[in-house]
C-alpha cells in the first residue's frame, strides 16, 4: 500500500463512520435536519445572505434586510468569521439564487467529520493506538452534543474542542510551550468565531479550570494561550461587545437590555434536571434543540473501563473531570456550583443556557472511550459483561415488552440489543475493536437523525414556504427601489428579507437595534417613515393599501402609497416631542443640532443607490439641510458629502441624517465599524505573535 494511502486510512475511516450514521442526510435526499423552527426561518436565512456574499467578493458585516438593518457581524451567532461557512459557499447555488437544501446538508455531515478527525489527532497525540483513536472519535463526531445538535453553529463552536485540549497538553508536557499555548490559544478563539457563545465559554471555563490545575507547573501557558485567543478572537468579541450595548436581546422573561440582570430562572430553564441523567444511557433526550446527552452503553462501558483500569493516568483523570464538572455545569437547577458562578462572573450570567455545557461533557466521554478502547484487549471484563447483560434484560423487560413503551419509542429495544451484542462481543480473550466500534455506531445511528423530518411527514412544513414564496420575491425585486417590505408573521415565519436579499422591518432574530424597538413602526404613521412600501398578507393591513400582486400560495402583496421614499431633505429641526411633527419637513433630535436654513424652493432628491454596507444619494439642495436616510443609526457608519468626511446624525431616534450645504452634492454612507477592523488588527496581532513562537520554539521553550 503506497504511503499516502496507509497515512490517509484511518482518517478516511473516521469520515466513512460519520457518513454512514449521518445517511439520511447525504445518501438520501429524503430527510433534513433543517425542519426545526429556529433552523428554517432563521439559521438557513442567515447561511444565505453570506454564502450569496462571499461567493460575489465580499463579507457581508452590515444586514440591511432585517430589522430595517443592522449589524450582521455584531450579532454573533450568524458566524462571519467562521472559516466553515466559506466551505458552504464553494457549492454552487440553484438557479434562483439560493444556497441549495442537500449542499447544506452535505455541509453539515463535513463539520462532524472535521470534528471527528480533530478528536483523532488528539487522542493519536496522546498516545492512543489508532484502532482505540479512531473509536474515540467516532464517538466524538456522531453522539451527543455534536451528533445531535440540529444548529450548525453549535456544532461549529463546539468541534474545536480536540484542536484547544491537543496543543494545551502538548503545552503542558513542555516540548514548545509557547508555540502549543498559542496554538491552542489560536484554536480557543475559533470557537468563539463559530456562531455560537454557548459552547465557547463552556470549553472557556474548561480551559481555565485545567489551567488553574496545573498553575504550579506552569504560568506562562495559560498567559499566552489567553492572550493569543483574546486577541486572535477580538475580530469577533469586540464587533459583538458594542453590537451588545446597543441592542436588545428577547428572553424567556422579555426584553433586555446590556445592563438588564438575567434571572437565574432562566438559567434553570434551560438546564439539564437529574430525571434527564437517564437519557444518558437510552434514547430520548433533548434531541435537536439545546444539546442531548446521550452516550450510549457502548460508550459508557468503555468509559468504565478506561476509569476502571487508568484512573492512574493523568489524561484519563482530565476527562473524566472534564465530563462529570461539564454534567454538573449543565445541571443549573440542582447544582449550587453553577450558582456560583453565575454569581462571580458577568458573562455566565448573561449566557443563561448551561445544557449547552453538554459539548464539553460529551468531548470528556470520548476521551475516556478512546482511552478505554485502547485497554479492551488488556484486561479481562467479566463485571462489564454481567453488567450489560442485566441492562438487555432489564430494558427488554421494562420498556420493549410492554406494548405501549413498544409503541412510544423501539430505541429502546434496540439500545437493549446492542447491549446484549456488546456483552457477547466482549466475551472473547481479545475483544475485538473494530466490532466494539460498529456497535457503537450502530448505536449512535439509532439516536442520531431520530428527530430529523422526512419530506413526508405532515409536519414538515417549515422548509416548503423558502420555495413556494419565491414569487412573491420574484414581483418585488422587479419594482421600483428601493422600499422595504412587511409580512404578517404567521403567514411567512422565516426570514424573508435574507433569504431572498428584500429590505425588510421585522425579522425572526434573537436581537435587534434598540434604537428602532424605541421608534417602533407598528403605526400607520412610523411605516410611512420607515419607507414600507410593499405588505406581505392575506388581507389589507393598513388603510389605502393597494392590491397589486396574488402569490400561488394565497398570499398578496399590497402597495402603501403614503410610504416615505428611503432618502429625504428637511429643514426645520425641532428637540421637543415628536407629537404630531411633520417628518417629512422637520427632523426630531436631542442634544447637538445642524444649522439648516428655511427656503420656499424645491430640493431634489435622487433614488438612494445602495449596497449591504453602503448608501448613496445624489441630491441639489436649495439651501443648507439634512439629508435623513431612513436606515438605523448604529457606531460604524460614517458619511462623507463629496468624498470629505462629514458628521453623521441621529434623526428621529434611529435613523441616519448628514447636513449637506446648497447646491448639487453628492452624500455617502459606509458601513466601516472600528471594532472590526481594530478586532482585525488585534487578530493580525496574535497570528504574528504565533508565528513569532512557532519559528522560536525550541529557542524560547528553554526560557
Amino acid at each position: 500500500m503506497p504511503a499516502i494511502l496507509k497515512k490517509a486510512q484511518a482518517p478516511l475511516i473516521v469520515a466513512a463512520g460519520v457518513i454512514a450514521v449521518f445517511w439520511k442526510l447525504v445518501l438520501t435526499n429524503q430527510y433534513s435536519f433543517l425542519e426545526f423552527y429556529d433552523d428554517a426561518n432563521q439559521v438557513l436565512p442567515w447561511l444565505q445572505v453570506q454564502v450569496f456574499s462571499i461567493r460575489h467578493g465580499a463579507v457581508i458585516l452590515w444586514d440591511p434586510y432585517e430589522w430595517a438593518g443592522q449589524s450582521l457581524v455584531g450579532q454573533l451567532q450568524p458566524g462571519v468569521f467562521s472559516p466553515f461557512t466559506w466551505l458552504l459557499a464553494l457549492a454552487p447555488l440553484d438557479r434562483t439564487g439560493h444556497i441549495q437544501i442537500y449542499a447544506v446538508h452535505a455541509w453539515f455531515v463535513l463539520l462532524h467529520v472535521i470534528a471527528a478527525l480533530f478528536a483523532y489527532f488528539l487522542f493519536c497525540d496522546l498516545g492512543c493506538r489508532k484502532p482505540a483513536a479512531i473509536v474515540g472519535a467516532l464517538f466524538y463526531g456522531t453522539a451527543g452534543f455534536v451528533g445531535n445538535s440540529s444548529w450548525p453553529q453549535m456544532v461549529e463552536a463546539a468541534l474545536w474542542a480536540p484542536l484547544v485540549f491537543l496543543f494545551l497538553l502538548r503545552s503542558l508536557r513542555g516540548l514548545a510551550p509557547l508555540r502549543d499555548a498559542a496554538l491552542a490559544g489560536i484554536a480557543l478563539a475559533l470557537s468563539w468565531c463559530g456562531g455560537h457563545h454557548g459552547p465557547a465559554l463552556t470549553l472557556t471555563l474548561a480551559v481555565c479550570g485545567v489551567c488553574i490545575w496545573n498553575i504550579r507547573r506552569t504560568w506562562i501557558t495559560p498567559v499566552v494561550l489567553f492572550v493569543v485567543c483574546g486577541l486572535v478572537s477580538a475580530v469577533q468579541t469586540l464587533p459583538t461587545l458594542e453590537y451588545a450595548k446597543n441592542a436588545v436581546r428577547w428572553t424567556a422573561t422579555g426584553v433586555k437590555h446590556w445592563n438588564d440582570e438575567i434571572p437565574y430562572t432562566e438559567h434553570e430553564e434551560f438546564s439539564l434536571s437529574p430525571r434527564d441523567l437517564l437519557h444518558v444511557i437510552v434514547p430520548g433526550g433533548n434531541v435537536g434543540i439545546m444539546g442531548d446527552p446521550f452516550t450510549g452503553v457502548v460508550a459508557i462501558s468503555l468509559a468504565a473501563l478506561a476509569v476502571w483500569t487508568g484512573f492512574r493516568h493523568r489524561e484519563v483523570r482530565l476527562f473524566l473531570a472534564l465530563a462529570v464538572g461539564a454534567l454538573l455545569y449543565a445541571m443549573a437547577r440542582s447544582d449550587f456550583l453553577y450558582g456560583v458562578l453565575y454569581s462571580a462572573i458577568p458573562l455566565v450570567r448573561k449566557a443563561r443556557e448551561p445544557i449547552l455545557a453538554l459539548s464539553v461533557f460529551q468531548f470528556g466521554v470520548a476521551g475516556l472511550v478512546a482511552f478505554g478502547a485502547d485497554q479492551l484487549q488488556e484486561f479481562a471484563l467479566p463485571g462489564i459483561q454481567r453488567t450489560l447483560v442485566w441492562f438487555s434484560v432489564i430494558t427488554f423487560g421494562l420498556f420493549y415488552l410492554r406494548p405501549a413503551a413498544a409503541e412510544t419509542d423501539s430505541r429502546l429495544a434496540m439500545i437493549a440489543l446492542i447491549a446484549l451484542l456488546l456483552a457477547a462481543a466482549l466475551n472473547v480473550t481479545r475483544p475485538s475493536i473494530a466490532m466494539v466500534g460498529f456497535l457503537l455506531l450502530l448505536e449512535q445511528g439509532n439516536e442520531t437523525g431520530s428527530a430529523w423530518k422526512h419530506s413526508s411527514d405532515k409536519d414538515a412544513v417549515l422548509l416548503p414556504p423558502l420555495s413556494y414564496t419565491q414569487d412573491l420575491a420574484d414581483f418585488l425585486n422587479k419594482q421600483p427601489g428601493p422600499f422595504r417590505v412587511e409580512m404578517d408573521r404567521k403567514d411567512i415565519a422565516f426570514n424573508f428579507g435574507d433569504w431572498n436579499r428584500i429590505d425588510t422591518v421585522v425579522e425572526y432574530t434573537p436581537s435587534a437595534p434598540a434604537d428602532a424597538l424605541r421608534l417602533t413602526w407598528w403605526p400607520d404613521r412610523m411605516a410611512q417613515l420607515y419607507g414600507i412600501g410593499y405588505t406581505i398578507a392575506k388581507a389589507p393591513t393598513r388603510p389605502g393599501q393597494q392590491d397589486v400582486f396574488t402569490g400561488s400560495s394565497g398570499l398578496k402583496i399590497f402597495r402603501n402609497p403614503a410610504a416615505f421614499p428611503r432618502a429625504w431633505t428637511v429643514h426645520q429641526i425641532s428637540t421637543g416631542p415628536a407629537g404630531n411633527v411633520d417628518f417629512k419637513t422637520t427632523a426630531v433630535m436631542t442634544g447637538d443640532t445642524p444649522a439648516v436654513d428655511s427656503c420656499n424652493a424645491t430640493d431634489t432628491v435622487d433614488p438612494v443607490s445602495e449596497t449591504p454596507s453602503r448608501v448613496t444619494v445624489n441630491v441639489e439642495m436649495a439651501c443648507d439641510g439634512l439629508v435623513v436616510v431612513s436606515d438605523n443609526w448604529f457606531p460604524g457608519w460614517v458619511a462623507t458629502v463629496d468624498g470629505k468626511p462629514s458628521r453623521l446624525w441621529k434623526v428621529d431616534t434611529a435613523f441616519r441624517g448628514v447636513k449637506v450645504e446648497k447646491g448639487a452634492h453628492r452624500m455617502e454612507m459606509r458601513y466601516r465599524p472600528t471594532s472590526v477592523y481594530v478586532g482585525l488588527a488585534c487578530a493580525l496581532a496574535g497570528l504574528i505573535l504565533t508565528a513569532v513562537f512557532w519559528k522560536h520554539s525550541t529557542s524560547l521553550s528553554l526560557l
